[in-house]
């Protein structure tokens, strides 16, 4: 009797996934729209409400400029020079992690460092550009 709890258990075990397996539903698309955004002045956080899901992100100021709303990026490039560091990226952290996405240039890196999370969530909000960088290819 204990040969088959044991083989049993065994079997149990290797048929549950690893956690690395599970699966996230995100209702969030290149289509979806957002009813309403905050992000603080001179606050790197930001969030907003798309399609009844709160979306939470991250904003930083880089030196590369992307030339475009919603261009996106894997990583960020920094100067050091910090005058360089002018231009504003968005990013989702919840419920999914996205790409950088690009929002535009400040005058210089500390208007940057104070109005970039408030523009993410106003883009966020009001351009489909950036949507479509942030909801388009999530991972985990």
């Amino acid at each position: 009797m204990k040969k088959h709890l044991i083989i049993a258990g065994i079997i149990c075990a290797a048929s549950i996934p690893p956690a690395s397996a599970v699966t996230k539903c995100v209702k969030l698309s290149s289509s979806t729209t957002c009813s309403s955004g905050s992000g603080g002045y001179g606050q790197s956080n930001w969030s907003a409400t798309c399609d009844g899901v709160s979306v939470q992100g991250v904003a930083f100021c880089g030196s590369q400029n992307a030339g475009s709303v919603g261009t996106k990026s894997d990583t960020v490039k920094t100067s050091s020079s910090n005058d360089a560091n002018k231009y504003c990226w968005c990013k989702m952290t919840s419920p999914a992690v996205s790409r950088w996405g690009f929002v535009g240039e400040t005058t210089s890196a500390g208007a940057c460092a104070y109005r970039c999370a408030d523009a993410c969530a106003s883009y966020a909000q009001y351009d489909s550009a950036l949507r479509s960088a942030l909801f388009s290819g999530l991972s985990d």
